[in-house]
Formats: C-alpha cells, structure tokens, sequence
C-alpha cells in the first residue's frame, strides 16, 4: 500500500476482520431461537458451541503470536480467511454438537490469528495517534457483528438457515485480494521500554517463568510487570463483567422485572424485544464512539479515561438492581460506552507497555485475559444464580471491576 495514511492501513485489516466476524455474530442472533434446526437442544451442548470459540483462544492466541513472528502477517490472514469461510458455511451446513463444536474451535483460531495481526499493524504505527487507531479497528470489527444481527435474522427467515450462512460465507471472498494490500513488512514504532525483555537464561527462571506466563513477556524491574497485570487484569474484570454477566443475563433480568411483556403507554413490548431495544444502544456506541474515546486517551492520556469510565462502570452494575425498567433503559447503555472507553484505552495501554520484541506475545496474552473475562462471565453468572439473586450478582459484578481500578491505581501512582 502506498501514500495511505496509518488509518487507511488500520481500516484495511479492520475490514477483514469486519467481515470474518460476521457469521459468528449472525450464529449467536440465529442459533438460541432455532435450536433444534441446528440438531441441538438448550442446555450445556448448546452453550458449549457458542462459548467453544473463547476457549479455544486461552491457547490459540499464544500460538497465533509465534506463527505472526515466523510468517507475518499475508500468508496465515489468507489463511484464516479462508478458515472463517469454511467455519461459517459449516453453521448452515452441518447438524449436531460435534460438527458445530470443530466449527467453532476452527473460527476461535481463526479469530486469534486476525487479532493478533490486526494489533500488530495498529503497533506499527506512531503512539501519539496508537488509542484513535485502537478506536478505528474496535469501531469496524463491531460494525461488523452489528451487521450480521440485523441482517442475519432477516435471511434465516427468507432464504433459510443453510443458504443464509452460505450468502455471508461468500462476502467474505472479498477479503482475498483485500489481504494484499496490506504491508507485510515495516517499523513498529515505539521506543522499547529498557526494562522489558524476553526471559532468557538459567537466573530467576521460576520468576521469569510466572511473569512470561502472565504477561508473554517479563521485565527486569517488578514495577512494568505490575503495570501491565493491572492492565491485564483490568481488561478480564471488564470482560468479566460486561460482555461475561450482565450481557448473558440481562434478558433474564427484564422478564424478572416486566414478566413477559412491558406495558408502555398502552404499548405492549416483549421481554426478548426490550432486550434487543436496550442492547443496540451499547453495540452501537461501540461503533460510533470508539474513535473518539481512542482520540481523548491519546490527547489526555490512558489514565485520564480510565478512572472517568471504570467507576461508571462499577456504579452502573450497581444501578442494575434498582427496580424501574427506565433505570435500565438509561444505565445499560451508559455501562456499555463506558466499557467501550476502557477497552480501546487497554488496548492502546498494552501496546504502550510493551516492548519492540514482545509486541505479539504481550499483546496475545492480553487478548487471552480478555477472552477468559469474557467466558468465564456466564458461567459464573449462572452459576451463582443457584445460591444468590440477580441483584447481588450485579453487586459482585460491580466489585470485580472495582478490583480492577484500585489495582490500577495501585501500580500507576
């Protein structure tokens, strides 16, 4: 690509990813109301097979890490394209737990060799624009997922399951040559921290080999170990706790608190409806706002915007338990822009801490915590359903997040 400006390089990978994420978007609006057209039934199998593409990623990222470091970045994209394709046509084609199970491990793969290259091209260019560009990737990788709901449900019940994931299969041909156009060489910018390498050698090995473990890579003083596990960790308490318990059980909180329909003015909605109503807000915030939010961390710094959006995140999971159905229609949105904030400024405050060698496994590991966030979430959420209500799940939720501030602050003093 040539005479393109860092967003054009960005948008470009972006858009791949854009497109790869679209039939796994479209399985989870399509497949929990047409269970049984799958050849599943609700229960564990079912949630198995939307939550197998997390999992597989607590070992796929670092793997994808080392394939970027020996191949680049053209050959395994090409790759994982063609991947999402054959995982999306496989939704539609094939029935039962175990087909739908090796499809969803295939796109996890898939998902960790895109990710990982897509943060490396953001790395690659200048930090003094690095939470804008973070901002671009998140708000086209969403517009992505927004898409396929919207449309996904609208082909299943025009043209049928099988030939609706067959369409969206196709449009991602178009990333083929897209794949070309990207830099398979080139700088990564930023000044390696001088205290941060890979572990090598025989001296501390237990040490080193923990904090590799944690980070993917290790410094020689304690104090940038700890600043990016709070980074780390910040991200897994937000995923946690956001996309993990209060997007898995908001549904379930609605019918709590209206039964199955809301009575509005006359107006009668349904639970599932209000859901999707107070849910769309959220996603797209994450569309429309990420790249402001990216350019406010750049301009004021990462600090600045996560100690304005993490305590609204906490203070909002707490506001979830108050009863009024408008308190809801005011707060989860708020709760998921803030979360939006937090995320591009993580991802721009990992690529920060890490250094010129380490960049691909620092920043798999930290996809690897946001991922365990995110899959861990429900369970848990579900789980302690059976020993606690709703509200003091929120409450915990809250208090996760709040761990992840104090921890925060505790290391950037």
């Amino acid at each position: 690509m040539f005479n393109t400006t860092p967003r054009q390089r960005v948008s470009v990978t972006a858009t791949i990813l854009a497109v790869s994420v679209m039939g796994d978007s479209m399985l989870y609006g399509v497949l929990p109301a047409n269970l049984g057209d799958f050849g599943l039934t609700a229960g564990l199998g079912a949630g198995l097979v939307l939550s197998a593409n997390r999992w597989i990623r607590l070992i796929s990222n670092s793997w994808a890490a080392s394939v970027y470091n020996r191949f680049g970045l053209r050959i395994p994209l090409m790759i994982s394209v063609i991947l999402a394709m054959a995982t999306t046509v496989s939704y539609g084609l094939f029935e039962g737990f175990w087909p739908l199970l090796v499809a969803r491990i295939g796109w996890g793969i898939c998902f960790s060799i895109q990710i990982i290259s897509l943060y490396m091209v953001v790395l690659r260019e200048g930090e003094e624009y690095r939470g804008a560009l973070m901002g671009v990737y998140n708000s086209l990788f969403r517009f992505g997922s927004l898409v396929a709901v919207i449309a996904g449900g609208l082909l299943v019940d025009t043209v049928g399951i099988r030939m609706a994931f067959a369409m969206v299969a196709f449009v991602a041909v178009s990333c083929l040559p897209v794949v070309l156009l990207i830099e398979e060489d080139g700088p990564i910018s930023g000044k390696p921290l001088e205290s941060s390498n890979v572990y090598k050698g025989n001296k501390d090995k237990g040490r080193g080999d923990i904090w590799t473990m944690l980070l993917g890579t290790r410094s020689d003083k304690l104090t940038h170990n700890l600043k990016l596990l709070a980074v780390n960790y910040t991200r897994f308490t937000n995923t946690f706790a956001v996309s993990g318990i209060v997007m898995a059980t908001l549904g379930l909180l609605i019918r709590h608190r209206i039964g199955e329909f809301w009575d509005f003015g006359g107006l009668m909605i349904g639970a599932a409806t209000l859901t999707g109503l107070i849910l769309a807000p959220g996603w797209a915030s994450e569309v429309g706002l990420s790249i402001y939010f990216g350019g406010i961390s750049d301009r004021f710094g990462r600090r600045f915007v996560l100690m304005t959006c993490l305590p609204v995140v906490v203070f909002g999971s707490f506001a979830l338990i108050v009863g009024n159905i408008f308190v809801l229609i005011f707060v989860v949105p708020l709760i998921f822009a803030a979360t939006t904030a937090g995320k591009v400024s993580l991802d721009a405050l990992a690529g920060d801490l890490s250094s010129g060698a380490d960049k691909a496994h620092v920043m798999s590991r930290y996809a690897t915590w946001a991922d365990l966030g995110a899959a861990l979430g429900p369970v848990a959420g579900y789980t302690l359903l059976s020993v606690i209500g709703l509200s003091e799940i929120y409450i915990l939720s809250g208090l996760v997040v709040a761990s992840g501030l104090v921890f925060y602050i505790g290391t950037n003093r």
